[in-house]
């Protein structure tokens, strides 16, 4: 059995009241951190020569705290169009529906 399927998780989050969205399996097209993480992070990290894995990990702690409530907001925005888009597709494949 997967681990996010495990009993004691899912007994852990209703104990926090934490409301666990369904999310179709392997699709990673629909996974949120493709709307605001990946993004966001790779525009900067693409034009940014490092010395070492520890500059690396510290632009990456750097951009992941930048990340505002409006980008988080938006990033849920994109994601609630395409799992629509999706969901109305009866599970056909669609590409390139944000701008």
């Amino acid at each position: 059995m997967p681990v996010h399927n495990a009993l004691s998780v899912k007994q852990f989050l209703a104990n926090k009241n934490i409301i666990v969205l369904e999310h179709p399996p392997y699709l990673p097209e629909l996974a949120p951190c493709n709307f605001c993480l990946f993004p966001k992070i790779k525009s900067v990290l693409k034009v940014t020569h490092f010395v070492s894995i520890e500059d690396v990990k510290a632009k990456m702690v750097e951009l992941l705290n930048s990340l505002t409530e409006h980008d988080l907001q938006s990033c849920f925005e994109h994601w609630q169009h395409d799992m629509q888009l999706y969901v109305t597709s009866e599970v056909n494949y669609f590409e390139g529906s944000r701008s």
